[in-house]
């Protein structure tokens, strides 16, 4: 894979002319180039930052007056997204000596703790880091090689673009595969990555029974049968060897169990390893790197389908996130991949005035939409747009998924109100969960679990830097006594002890007569006793482009629009008014591949 405009950069005025004119990716840094150069001592120098995933640890090498190199020396930051983000950075920084850069698009948090653990290190070597900011303004630059001709374009890089532009590849096409972020991965790499799959080998193992006519079952069932059966029948017919393309192609490997979503008749979703889906997509992404005929190309929006003289997609125009230079890329076929709406407030509220600004997003910063206007601009049909997701246990201040959850599709939680009182089942679907969370006191939910639950599920430590995250908020309480947990929320730690003594009840008979547990009944015993607060944030879209079962786009008089696939959350009507946790990952690696595959047949 071309992996362009990742290490080539360009900058402003300032540095070109302390470099005399030469071009920037040779131009060596120079004492006469920094204001900084007289105090600045040469050594290493550390800072830290706080990112999305808790602190970590830079080292800024400085020598002769300039920024020799800068080392990650610890962090947590996700995969994929932030290490890409701090090497974006640091290697715009190194190579133009100016801290006047901009965060890296999908990765802001990340970005901005870095910049300000840069800035401390050159402060401590006795420089400013404000000199290195009259530097010149560095942006990432494309390359004057950029390929604007092949047989397949992708757009977009989550899980479903993946898909499409490996299998693409993989039949010999050249593929052109733009992201308009400076990250890749999308939602997929944002989500837990979970994948339901009927009949895979741990099912096997445990002796669980299951088909893809029970999947697709539960799957129109959970989506009111609103979604279209034929599509849903492919997505539940085709996952299984999708999971198979993901380990032996894609080289995603998994964890040993499995977890039960809410709206399942059984437990099927397997998990990546680290039970995040960024494992998915760094994995995908090595995979690409590997293939001579991909090229992707970063910071490039694409904003219009070109048409050719045969009324066939011919080719998409974009534009540079970083400049707004625009451009135009030719193929012989299209897929969209551009994923869903459910950052754009504005397109949310316009299909259902229910979404506004006042609901987070768990989504990809990326998720506007655009995909949808550029298609529906050629005469393509949108579907079930009004039908708009919310995932239950968010966070309560950022809108983020919480992963701790985890224990709740473990079976090892119970979800109650600030009463004490437990209001709705854990496994139902999101849906009803969520809208049972909203009409409790504050619009929000509670959920408990025990020392125990946390050692031998080891969620907790899973995802340890979360928890760390949380307890820093105040959002997650850990006590020796439930008065305790209780007494940062001002829950009633009385009703909640009847509570539990009901649900433990419950576990000792096998049945909970209250809402019906569908998982195995595990009782709450001793602690240490963990509560967390959550609420429900936007999640996914299930409306967008009509396709088929071969992924073509249909116009709105039901026919395929020529050259033109999409896969993934940007395609609607397979989930209906609500998708079940674990089906999206089955959807857009299965239609991701039939996408690549028929846009290439297409092309030949």
């Amino acid at each position: 894979m071309k992996a362009l405009s990742r290490r080539s950069f360009l900058t402003g005025s300032a540095l070109a002319a302390a470099c005399g004119g030469l071009a920037l990716a040779g131009c060596s840094p120079s004492s006469e180039g920094s204001a900084a150069s007289s105090s600045a001592a040469n050594g290493a120098y550390v800072g830290s930052g706080m990112g999305k995933h808790g602190n970590f640890d830079i080292e800024v090498v400085m020598k002769d007056g300039a920024i020799d190199r800068i080392t990650v020396l610890s962090s947590n930051e996700t995969l994929g997204i932030g290490d890409v983000a701090m090497e974006t950075l640091s290697n715009l920084i190194v190579e133009n000596q100016t801290l006047d850069v901009d965060a890296v698009s999908g990765a802001s948090l990340t970005s901005m703790a870095f910049m300000q653990a840069v800035s401390d290190a050159i402060d401590a070597s006795g420089a400013k880091a404000s000199d290195f900011k009259k530097n010149g303004h560095a942006t990432p630059a494309v390359p004057d090689d950029l390929p604007t001709e092949a047989d397949v374009i992708v757009v977009g890089s989550g899980g479903a673009g993946f898909a499409a532009a490996i299998t693409a590849a993989r039949l010999d096409k050249k593929v052109i595969f733009l992201e308009k972020l400076g990250v890749r991965g999308g939602s997929t790499a944002l989500s837990g990555g979970e994948m339901a799959a009927p009949n895979h080998w741990i099912q096997e193992r445990e002796g669980i029974e299951d088909s893809p006519e029970l999947l697709a079952e539960d799957m129109l069932k959970g989506g009111d049968y609103i979604g279209d059966p034929d599509l849903v029948n492919v997505i539940a017919h085709g996952v299984l060897d999708a999971t198979q393309w993901l380990t032996y192609e894609g080289g995603v490997s998994w964890e040993n169990n499995l977890l039960f979503f809410g709206g399942h008749s059984v437990r099927r979703s397997i998990i990546p390893k680290g039970h995040i889906g960024n494992a998915m997509t760094t994995a995908l992404t090595e995979r690409c790197k590997k293939l001579d005929n991909i090229t992707l190309v970063d910071y490039m929006k694409a904003t219009e389908l070109v048409k050719g003289s045969d009324g066939a997609v011919a080719g998409v125009k974009a534009e540079s996130t970083v400049t707004g230079e625009p451009y135009e890329f030719k193929a012989k076929a299209v897929v969209l991949t551009t994923g869903g709406f459910g950052s754009n407030v504005e397109k949310r509220t316009q299909y259902n005035a229910d979404m506004g600004k006042e609901i987070g997003s768990t989504d990809c910063v990326g998720a506007m939409g655009e995909g949808l206007d550029m298609a529906s601009a050629i005469g393509a049909e949108l579907i079930d747009m009004e039908y708009i997701q919310t995932y239950p246990v968010c966070d309560v201040e950022t809108g983020a998924l919480i992963y701790i959850d985890d224990l709740r599709l473990e079976g090892r939680t119970i979800m109650f109100n600030k009463e004490g009182d437990r209001f709705v089942e854990e496994l139902d679907r999101r849906d009803v969960i969520s809208k049972a969370i909203v009409a409790q006191t504050g619009g929000v939910a509670y959920e408990l679990f025990t020392q125990d639950a946390a050692d031998e599920t080891g969620v907790v430590q899973t995802h340890i830097h979360e928890y760390e995250n949380l307890t820093a908020r105040n959002l997650i309480a850990t006590a020796d006594t439930i008065e305790e947990a209780c007494e940062p929320f001002g829950i009633d730690a009385e009703e909640l002890k009847k509570t539990i003594e009901r649900w433990n009840g419950f576990c000792k008979e096998g049945k909970d007569e209250d809402f019906n547990f569908r998982a195995d009944l595990v009782p709450i015993e001793e602690g240490p006793y963990y509560i967390f607060t959550c609420k429900p944030a936007v999640h996914y879209t299930m409306g967008g482009l009509h396709i088929n079962v071969d992924a073509e786009v249909l116009d709105e008089a039901g026919e395929p629009i020529p050259g033109l696939y999409a896969a993934g959350e940007v395609a609607g009507h397979k989930m209906g008014t609500n998708r079940l946790g674990s089906t999206s990952m089955a959807d857009i690696y299965t239609f991701g591949r039939i996408a690549g595959e028929n846009a290439a047949n297409f092309a030949s």
